[in-house]
Formats: structure tokens, C-alpha cells, sequence
């Protein structure tokens, strides 16, 4: 394993390379070319993986444990400098939150008997307490005064929406469980029939709190963090039976250490009175299913794990060490992103690395190849900007072999699009495309280079960096049309999705938005938190619960009232990112370091942003002078940043991050 790939280029893995050429010979000799119909061409997009590509692969975390790896030398590899550590103690003692529902006018809770011994639940709130015995249900309603009804077999209570509900959830082992009615969740270890289990909670105590913008009540649950993380559903467990020990015992400590680096990030629920929470129970944060859904394996792995998390030199907090945000997906074509690859802002940690593990046959991944095949109307129709499409090609490659950039030709056009934002836009399974078969050939990343690779545990040996990795088209016609091969000069373009001329339908209406509003300004609200990283949404006309949600985390993260609609000041807020869009990726695209005396394009996208936050750089004349120095000497000040005047990285990174950019899946 390599400790340092910030100076590096990652080289591309033998059994990648061969892959992309097995891929690719394919491509061009064997599997059939969609013909010029008259009517909708097709465009097939190949590629491997699944999720967002950074950080540890699950599959690839298998496939290193059926080999020999322990859960410290997977972590140790997928992240990049991090090394395990048990979590501060302070830290550890307190409970967290997790949100489980939002706006629910109503909720009916079962208790249940999940021991030998069960005991009563009490209810209690500053009106006074009731009990429901096991098999007994209790009700709570928000009333048109803004009070709560709470109503049990004995007794009722009128009075406010601050309920704390307790059993025998703080023990070792539970007798009592809640079960929240009308919910269900998906078990995946359960082998045959239905795998749809009622949302049921056994560890830590509920608690029902009021919405702070609308007439409902939302449900949280406090609780330990190993109980949490008891709770996590995000790898199968039955790999802990076959050679995948270490892998659960990685996800485990990957659970928790990003579960410390939110609850850090996120601070206390009362602030958040939107959801009352620290986490959320959903793919969002990771999903937490409560109660009976654990095997022994998972147990194991989390209690030989207990307290352990992933540190870096670069996330400290009081100038001690703090847990890690352990970014994980299912798997990746043989090799991972880097962050800004894969999300926008580079982090030490979340380097590219070496995945072969994740597409080796006997770990059963199915995504280890794909592919997906659309006509052009529907590409047209799926892509913010196009309204139609002729043709496409690579045009910016990563250093892994796969796509980063495709641009499309047609009216619209021509428009790049990178692929972590067409893998939402499009489908896609990753955003690690191999290659793309259109009408007049294939367009792919070059793969000729080399690498070698030792897979004995526990070391791995890696060759020398290759050369960068560039586009390549390979004709299936002795003339291929120019769209298909020329490289568009829009790499550094912000995403469509982002650009202010996408928006017009949103922007230009003064209409509030909210669960049920239909039509184009909710279509190109969604393709909008989608680029901003807020998913999973699915980008149509409806405003649905899942885009409601996705509308709160982004107040929540812009600090705007989070009530899940779209008004004037969330509107306002999305102008000011779609205006900020362009300037922020040309920004984003340089690392040179800019003072008094620079000139140039970026000085004048510098000037721009900083005139939309309030600090006064003077006009936007492209020339950095000391109205400019003390623009940024102010900004600096603002972020509590090293204030000298000199706009760098980290300088460049406050800015980007201040407009929400850099969590963006696009820009």
C-alpha cells in the first residue's frame, strides 16, 4: 500500500487494463454497433462499479479480507494516511441522535416483546405520564392548537409535543421494543420470502418533538453509538461466514467513524428542530434499520471493533485528532476516485487507490462490469441544456482509466457534463464509464498503461505512475463525424444543471414549492440538488417526499428556515449559487496562487465571488490590487483563516465551500 498519492498519478491495475482492453476489443470487434436509424440512435455507456466511487469499496473491503487482510490494513489502504484509533472517551459517552420520521401528523407505536422479561413503556411529557404494556398501542397527534394528544390504554394526555419514550432500551440486552406503524424496512439477510420488516427499535429511548415550520411531529431516537452501530445495514453480513470477517469489521469501524465526524459537524439536535437530529437514518447519512435485523457475524464485528475509529493529521478539533468522514460505496471498476473526482473538494484522505479486490470473480460482484443503452431523444430529455443529441465524445479522462468528462454535441451543444453528475442524470450504476459505443464508433480513455501489482497479504507493490490517461476514439467507419472526436475546450465548465440559463423556470417564478407542486421549475429543482450533491433523488416533475428532503438538507447546510419549501430566501439562495457556479469551477481548476499584482481571468472569477459575499474587491477588472488584498484579508478574517492577503488553497477552498460547491456532484 502507498502512504503518499497527493503528488502521484495513480496507475491502472494489470487485471483493470486488461479488462478495458478485453472491454474494448469487444466493443469494436464483436458487440453489435447501433446502426444511424432514421428514426433514434443509440449510445451505450459501459463501465463497472457501483456508488460513488470514493473511499472504500465494500466489495473490494471483501475481497482484501478473503485474502488475508485485516479490517486496520483495509482501512489503512482505502484511506489514505489514516490510521485507527480509539475514540475519545468524552466523545464516546455521549448519546447520539438519529432521525427516524419528519412531518407526521400522527404516530401509532406498538410496543413489542423481543426478551424474556418484557416491561412496560412510559411516555412522559411535562403534562404528566402514561404506560402501554407489550402488545398495547400508544398514539400521538399534533392538534390544531399546536399540542399533541398522546393517548394509551391508561390514560390520555393533552399537552406539548416534547415526549420522551422509555423502556428497558439503555440494557444490554432489551426485553421491550417499539415498532413505528405503517413503516416497513428492507432486510437483506433474510434468505427467502418477503424481506420487508416493520421499522422496529429495541436500544436507546424515542423521542417525539415537534416541527418547527409545520403542524406535524417528527421522531427521533437517542442512542448509544455501538447500539448505533448495531443498527447499520450497509454490508451483507452473511460475508462474515465466507472469508469476509474483516470487511464487517471495517464497516464497522467505517460506520462509526463517519457517524463521529457528523455528530461533530452537526452539533446539538435542539439546534436542528427540523428533525431533531444528528443523523439521518437514510442513505443520506447510513442506513440504520434498529432492531432484528443483525446477525451474529455483524455483532462480532462490531463488538471486536467497539470504540475504534479512523484519524487523520488533517481533521483535528481542540488540536486533538477527531474521526474521519469514512466515505464507502458498494465497488468500483478496479480502482477508486479521488474526492474531487468523485464529490468536488480534494481531502488527503480520499485518495485513488487500488481495487482490483472489488472485480475478482469469487466475490460475486455483479457490477464489477455494466452497461447501459439509450436513444438520443432520451439522452436529449435527460440532459439540462440539450434539446437534442448527435453525438458525443470523452473528453476528459482520470488517471484510473475511466471518464471524467463526456461531451455531447446537438442542439445545446456543444456541452460537457461530468460523469458523477450523469450517473444520476443518466442511471448510470457509477460514474466510472469505460467507454461509449455511438453510431460512428466507440470513444474511450486510452488504456495502454502499465502497471504491476502483487496481491499477496498483506502487502501490495505498485509500479511507477503512468502518463496521464487521455480520450481516444475508435472508428467503426472509415470517416467518423467531427462531434464525435473533437475535444470541446469546456473541462472547467460548471455543471449545466448549476448554470443560471437551466434555472430559468425556477428562478423566474415567484411560486412556493412544496410536497405536490409539479412541472419544469420542481424538474429543474432536482437536477439542481442532485448537482449539489443531494440525493437520491429522482429527477421528474413531482415534488415528493424524497425532494422535500432534499430541500431541507440544503437549508439546513445554507442556514436558511428549513420548513422543505422553496420561498423567496431559498430561491435567492439558489441564485446566488447558479450565479457563483462558473466563476467557482474556473476558481476550482487552478491552484495558482494569486497576489497583489496578478492579473487575469481568475482574478476577475475571484472578484466576482467575493462582490457577491459583501466583501468589496473594487470592479471586477481582472487585476489583483489592494482593494482586491483587502477583499480577500477580510474573507480570510470571516473564515477564520491565516489572513496574509494571498488567495491559496485554502483560501480557495473556504470560498468554494462558502457558496456549497464543494459537496457538489458537478461544478
Amino acid at each position: 500500500m502507498r502512504d503518499d498519492h497527493s503528488s502521484k498519478r495513480r496507475p491502472i491495475a494489470p487485471q483493470r487494463l486488461a479488462l478495458l482492453l478485453v472491454v474494448l476489443s469487444l466493443v469494436v470487434a464483436g458487440a453489435p454497433i447501433a446502426a444511424r436509424a432514421a428514426g433514434d440512435p443509440t449510445y451505450t455507456f459501459t463501465g463497472g462499479g457501483f456508488g460513488h466511487s470514493v473511499g472504500m469499496s465494500q466489495f473490494g473491503a471483501y475481497g482484501m479480507s478473503r485474502a488475508g487482510y485485516t479490517w486496520q490494513e483495509i482501512m489503512q489502504h482505502y484511506f489514505t494516511g489514516a490510521s485507527p484509533a480509539e475514540v475519545d472517551p468524552n466523545l464516546a459517552s455521549k448519546p447520539i441522535w438519529v432521525n427516524l420520521v419528519t412531518e407526521q401528523a400522527t404516530l401509532s407505536l406498538a410496543v413489542k416483546t423481543v426478551g424474556p422479561t418484557p416491561v412496560p413503556t412510559t411516555f412522559t411529557s411535562t403534562a404528566g405520564q402514561v404506560t402501554a404494556q407489550p402488545g398495547q398501542t400508544a398514539t400521538v397527534a399534533r392538534r390544531s392548537d399546536g399540542t399533541c394528544r398522546l393517548t394509551t390504554p391508561s390514560g390520555t394526555l393533552d399537552g406539548p409535543c416534547t415526549i420522551d419514550v422509555e423502556w428497558d432500551g439503555w440494557t444490554d440486552s432489551p426485553s421491550t421494543a417499539i415498532a413505528l406503524d405503517g413503516c416497513t424496512l428492507v432486510n437483506w439477510n433474510i434468505p427467502t420470502g418477503s424481506r420487508l420488516q416493520p421499522c422496529t427499535y429495541a436500544r436507546g429511548g424515542l423521542r417525539v418533538r415537534p416541527d418547527n415550520n409545520t403542524n406535524t411531529v417528527g421522531l427521533s431516537v437517542e442512542i448509544d453509538m455501538e447500539d448505533y452501530v448495531l443498527g447499520i445495514s450497509e454490508m451483507p453480513y452473511f460475508w462474515g461466514t465466507t472469508g469476509g470477517t474483516a470487511a464487517l469489521q471495517a464497516q464497522a469501524v467505517a460506520a462509526r467513524s463517519y457517524a463521529y465526524a457528523r455528530v461533530g459537524s452537526r452539533g446539538d439536535p435542539a439546534s436542528r428542530p427540523w428533525c431533531w437530529c444528528q443523523l439521518y437514518d437514510t442513505p443520506v447519512d447510513q442506513n440504520y434499520v434498529g432492531w432484528g435485523h443483525g446477525t451474529q457475524e455483524w455483532v462480532d464485528a462490531v463488538t471486536s471493533t467497539a470504540g475504534q475509529v479512523m484519524t487523520h493529521p488533517s481533521r483535528t478539533v481542540g488540536g486533538n485528532l477527531y474521526p474521519i468522514e469514512t466515505f464507502y460505496s458498494s465497488s468500483t471498476f478496479g480502482w477508486t476516485e479521488d474526492s474531487e473526482n468523485g464529490f468536488t473538494a480534494s481531502v488527503p484522505y480520499l485518495r485513488s487507490v487500488d481495487d482490483h479486490w472489488a472485480v475478482l470473480p469469487e466475490v460475486g460482484n455483479s457490477n464489477a462490469t455494466w452497461s447501459r443503452t439509450m436513444t438520443a431523444s432520451a439522452l436529449a430529455a435527460a440532459l439540462p441544456g440539450m434539446g437534442s443529441v448527435t453525438g458525443l465524445s470523452i473528453s476528459k479522462c482520470s488517471t484510473t482509466g475511466a471518464a471524467l468528462e463526456i461531451t455531447f454535441s446537438g442542439s445545446g451543444g456543444p456541452r460537457a457534463y461530468k460523469t458523477r453528475d450523469l450517473r444520476g442524470l443518466l442511471s448510470l450504476r457509477s460514474m466510472q464509464v469505460v467507454s461509449v459505443t455511438t453510431p460512428n464508433g466507440v470513444t474511450a480513455c486510452d488504456p495502454s498503461v502499465t502497471t504491476t501489482t502483487t496481491t499477496t497479504a498483506p502487502t501490495t507493490t505498485i509500479a511507477q505512475p503512468p502518463t496521464p490517461t487521455v480520450p481516444t476514439t475508435v472508428p467503426t467507419t472509415t470517416t467518423v463525424p467531427p462531434t464525435t472526436t473533437t475535444t470541446v475546450p469546456s473541462v472547467q465548465a460548471a455543471c449545466a444543471a448549476l448554470e443560471t440559463e437551466n434555472l430559468a423556470s425556477l428562478l423566474g417564478s415567484s411560486e412556493r414549492l412544496k410536497r405536490g407542486s409539479r412541472g419544469q421549475a420542481v424538474r429543474e429543482l432536482e437536477l439542481f440538488l442532485l448537482a449539489m450533491g443531494y440525493a437520491p433523488i429522482t429527477p421528474d416533475l413531482a415534488f415528493g417526499p424524497q425532494t422535500a428532503g432534499a430541500v431541507r438538507s440544503f437549508q439546513d447546510d445554507r442556514g436558511l428556515p428549513v420548513d422543505g419549501v422553496i420561498g423567496s430566501r431559498t430561491r435567492g439562495e439558489i441564485a446566488l449559487i447558479a450565479s457563483a457556479s462558473a466563476h467557482a469551477g474556473r476558481i476550482e481548476a487552478t491552484s495558482r496562487l494569486l497576489a497583489a499584482g496578478a492579473t487575469g481571468g481568475e482574478v476577475r472569477d475571484l472578484q466576482h465571488l467575493l462582490a457577491m459575499l459583501g466583501f468589496d474587491p473594487g470592479p471586477p477588472d481582472g487585476v489583483y490590487g489592494s482593494k482586491t488584498a483587502d477583499a480577500v484579508r477580510d474573507f480570510q478574517t470571516a473564515q477564520r483563516l491565516m489572513v496574509d492577503g494571498l488567495f491559496g488553497n485554502r483560501s480557495r477552498s473556504a470560498l468554494i465551500g462558502r457558496f456549497g460547491l464543494d459537496r457538489a456532484q458537478c461544478g
